[in-house]
């Protein structure tokens, strides 16, 4: 019996730690994507595309927390649109405000219910 339970709870362990590195996995593709539409967009180097999948990897983490409160979601989202406008240039960050869906992708907005 000892044996069965023990068995058991190595296959949930094993279990839980696939599920947590597959969400790391999505967030870090996520996070390279999203990066590497904003050097399409405004054109930046890279090592600052480098910085800013770090910064959007970090964004993805937090938002996938199933029970993140409203004020902590919306915390992040100040966040990162303010490292965002701490890194590129004012003609980058025109670029960037003009293309609303992309710019709301990258800062964690959520889209308006109608």
């Amino acid at each position: 019996m000892k044996k069965i339970f023990f068995a058991l709870s190595l296959m949930l362990a094993f279990t839980i730690n696939a599920n947590a590195q597959e969400n790391k996995s999505n967030a870090q593709e996520n996070a390279k994507k999203e990066s590497l539409e904003l050097a399409q967009v405004v054109g930046i180097s890279g090592t600052q595309v480098a910085d800013f999948e770090r910064l959007f990897e970090m964004k993805n983490q937090t938002l996938e927390i199933q029970d993140l409160s409203v004020e902590r979601r919306t915390e992040m989202t100040r966040i990162v649109d303010l490292k965002i406008r701490a890194s590129l240039t004012a003609e980058q960050m025109a670029k960037l405000e003009a293309n609303t869906a992309l710019y709301n992708k990258l800062v964690g907005k959520q889209p308006e219910k109608k």
